[in-house]
């Protein structure tokens, strides 16, 4: 109950989301969009169409039931939500919530390099100017334009005034945004990474990315095999915090999860990395690789963290989840992570894992103005099905605002795997 309650305030137009939106950088109902790439200059028309446009009603898609489908893809079925495990607790995005909601055109949604405009969004939303970078960075919007500014939002008081009133304690509400860093640790030969080429644009706002090829299929299989052969050591009840969960939170993930030591899982950090353009790994919570055998799943929740599990001093909010899928699931054999409020190509937003493909998306930028996270990335795991040949298996990580101190498994720190990634990456360069 007292999650819906302060959801319920985070979702309604008093909150202030319709005053505080912000800008829709990029994208829906414009003609920039679909042929620029990463490099190319934009005129100042487009971007000014891009800063004022706003999704048009004639191009909004919205979502159907839940079903398989693969990257972006999702079949209808003719049966909503059960309210015991949706709406129950997450109660439904009002219209001013639900209208910034942009999806992609469906010719994003195929392999290929980013856009520009994706990677401005990135920029200018998310916080990462070096994403996925190359030898020369794309445009930038400051170059070519100076953004109109926001209209006044609910102030920071006043929103934690009323996250204070529905959970009876008081509470302080960062900036949802914030990426800054004070690494730690060396920086690391990144450089020596090739940029990804094969990205699936999923959706706009809030962005969900896929990028496949992200692990080779040898990789994966090492992944499976050092949580399945050292599972005496490494494994650990799962106690991830998320916003969602509560008393009954034991039914929420029937799954099971390995922590493993950030030196033991080279490529995963210094791909993760490497695609997010950061110079070290100091950021990073515990890399985890979860199973979910048939009928295993994890129900509805916000990866963010919640007022109370939100410490600025150990490492802040988390601002971005990464999934690496490890093994491949047909679309009748379930195991999709499937977005409740976002549209793909056939319906509900559901993604189906692809052997060495990843999942991106940020789950505490954009959305309400000064909220703690986005609650239009609420999403699940869907139950792997009885009939599945083969269990599910991701790796998962979460970047946090500032350095994290890792408390699992014992022993493990972000400096240790420093020589092990270091080697990692001199052996691609040799290559």
């Amino acid at each position: 109950m007292r999650v819906w309650l302060v959801l319920s305030l985070m979702v309604n137009p008093s909150s202030g989301l319709a005053a505080g939106s912000r800008p829709n950088v990029g994208l829906h109902g414009s003609s920039c969009y679909g042929g620029s790439r990463r490099g190319a200059r934009i005129s100042r028309r487009c971007v000014s169409t891009l800063w004022a446009q706003k999704p048009g009603k004639s191009t909004k898609r919205h979502p159907a039931a839940v079903g398989g489908g693969g990257f972006g893809g999702a079949s209808r079925t003719h049966m909503p939500p059960s309210p015991t495990n949706d709406y129950a607790v997450f109660p439904r995005l009002e219209p001013p919530v639900a209208d910034t909601l942009v999806a992609a055109p469906e010719d994003w949604e195929q392999p290929g390099p980013l856009p520009n405009e994706i990677y401005q969004r990135l920029d200018q939303i998310y916080g990462l100017p070096r994403f996925n970078y190359e030898t020369s960075e794309p445009v930038s919007l400051d170059e070519l334009m100076v953004a109109p500014k926001d209209p006044p939002s609910i102030s920071r008081n006043e929103f934690d005034d009323l996250l204070s009133a529905a959970t009876g304690r008081p509470v302080s509400t960062p900036p949802a945004s914030t990426f800054a860093s004070t690494p730690s640790s060396a920086d690391l030969p990144l450089d020596a990474l090739p940029p990804f080429e094969k990205f699936r644009i999923l959706h706009v706002d809030p962005l969900v990315l896929g990028i496949d090829d992200f692990f080779t299929a040898a990789e994966c299989d090492r992944y499976v095999a050092l949580a399945t052969q050292n599972q005496k050591h490494n494994i650990l009840e799962s106690r991830s915090p998320t916003v969602g969960k509560d008393a009954a939170a034991k039914a929420q993930r029937t799954s099971t999860t390995y922590y493993n030591h950030f030196e033991g899982v080279p490529e995963l950090m210094a791909k993760a990395s490497r695609l997010l353009g950061l110079q070290s790994i100091d950021r990073w919570e515990e890399p985890q690789t979860v199973r979910y055998r048939k009928n295993e799943k994890f129900t509805w929740h916000l990866d963010a963290l919640g007022p109370n599990e939100n410490n600025p001093g150990l490492g802040g909010q988390r601002l971005a989840t990464l999934l690496v899928y490890h093994t491949d699931l047909q679309s009748d054999e379930g195991g999709a992570t499937m977005f409740r409020d976002l549209t793909g190509t056939n319906g509900r937003l559901a993604v189906r894992p692809r052997r060495g493909a990843a999942l991106l998306f940020f789950p505490a930028a954009g959305g309400i103005p000064n909220a703690p996270f986005d609650v239009r990335t609420l999403h699940c795991g869907q139950a792997v099905s009885a009939t599945s040949q083969q269990d599910k298996w991701i790796s998962q990580l979460w970047l946090r605002q500032s350095s994290y101190t890792p408390t699992a498994p014992p022993g493990n720190s972000h400096s240790q795997a420093t020589k092990a990634i270091s080697e990692y990456c001199a052996n691609l360069s040799v290559k």
